[in-house]
């Protein structure tokens, strides 16, 4: 597995990883060169350049995969697994349209933000009323959408699935509903700032120069200031939004906060954001599989996230989240969608297509609570690669 890390807690002898996701590249101050660090001079010029932190490769001496190990962490931990829930097949229905006008009020507040208008408060309260009234009646028909749905803007797409995974994972720590709303609306709104940036820095697929880190590093504030035009907005919000880059160990911005300096929402909105980041595609990189991206999260506790609430942001999504595209040891290929908090290894999935991609008759089933036939069990072997099928997988999860 791997490890986020300061430079200096770097030593010879470590081996810094490449990572699977290219979003981390463009950072001026992450080290990503993959390799063994053969000496102590080698970590002097990394300091010299000015990295302040890397990813490096943590001996795994139990032979556990990360699946195997985030699993057996988090059924240590007794969360609370919320209220019973209306069946994925009802409810994705009702989220489908709640997730498609959430991203009508996306594209509506990014342009009136481009074009310096008021944003609309109003309809904000009732885009993120809605999306709350999904996530009770059925967080995984948020998340599915999240990971599924075929919207091509990640500036739109991104705002509304900050706000679903963040609500989501509220409602499943217990937050007020009057909580859950306030969080939905920092969500769609977190990124608003990044309207002033200049589009070559915002979407630069190589790595950022030091001033053009800095300049994104404004967004949050500017982000404040386009939504004070409005005195609607709450401040809870505004704060949020503004923390949002903040890091448990002091080292985020705009204010360089610590953890317990640093408001719940924006430590939320965080792990919200780093997730959706890691597990989109853009311009500049692919998306990478979901249950690596919460590897990797689980890799950064103590530097960017809390331990404690990193593992409960797991066990709340999955080791394999809905909308996971999915292997099986039968070699046919499923979509999950169902978590199951208890039992993260064994979610409920529909077997949707043979071991050459094409599709089938789609079964349902709950693999913690299956029958096994003559051939034993089914099992998840891996998440796979959705790109090599090219049909929206959506369709498969909305069939009655």
């Amino acid at each position: 597995m791997i490890k986020k890390i300061s430079i200096d807690e770097l030593e010879q002898g470590m081996e810094v990883v490449e990572l699977s996701s290219e979003m981390w590249k463009h950072l001026p101050y992450l080290y990503t060169d993959p390799g063994i660090i053969e000496s102590s001079e080698q970590i002097a010029t990394i300091k010299k350049d000015g990295y302040q932190q890397v990813f490096v490769k943590v001996d795994n001496a139990d032979g556990q995969s990360d699946e195997k190990r985030l699993d057996a962490l988090l059924q240590r931990e007794d969360t609370p697994l919320g209220t019973v829930r209306t069946p994925f097949s009802e409810a994705i229905q009702t989220a489908s349209v709640t997730y498609e006008s959430a991203m009508s009020y996306a594209m509506r507040i990014v342009n009136d933000a481009k074009l310096g208008r008021k944003i609309d408060y109003e309809s904000a309260v009732e885009t993120a009323s809605a999306i709350v009234d999904s996530a009770v009646s059925n967080p995984d028909t948020l998340i599915c959408l999240s990971k599924l749905s075929s919207f091509d803007n990640y500036t739109y797409t991104h705002c509304i699935n900050v706000a679903a995974i963040a609500v989501v994972f509220g409602e499943f720590i217990g937050m007020s509903r009057d909580d859950l709303i306030l969080l939905g609306m920092a969500g769609m709104m977190h990124d608003l700032g990044k309207t002033t940036v200049p589009g070559p820095i915002v979407n630069k697929a190589g790595r950022l120069t030091k001033y053009e880190y800095e300049e994104m590093k404004r967004h949050p504030a500017y982000g404040c200031s386009i939504l004070s035009k409005s005195t609607s907005i709450p401040t809870k919000v505004l704060k949020a939004i503004r923390l949002h880059h903040e890091k448990f160990n002091g080292t985020g911005y705009p204010d360089g906060l610590k953890r317990k300096d640093i408001p719940a929402f924006a430590r939320i909105l965080c792990l919200a954001d780093i997730y959706d980041a890691l597990t989109s595609d853009r311009c500049y990189k692919n998306a990478i599989l979901p249950n690596k991206a919460l590897g990797i999260m689980y890799g950064m506790r103590d530097q960017d996230f809390d331990s404690t609430e990193v593992q409960l942001f797991i066990k709340c999504l999955g080791i394999f989240p809905s909308g996971s595209f999915v292997r099986l040891n039968t070699g046919n290929y499923a979509l999950v969608f169902e978590s199951n908090p208890k039992q993260p290894l064994y979610p409920k999935i529909r077997v949707v297509m043979d071991k050459q991609m094409h599709p089938i008759k789609a079964m349902d089933i709950d693999l913690a609570n299956q029958i096994p036939d003559e051939f034993g069990s089914v099992e998840i072997m891996e998440c796979a690669d959705p790109s090599g099928y090219r049909q929206n997988l959506m369709e498969f999860m909305t069939l009655q």
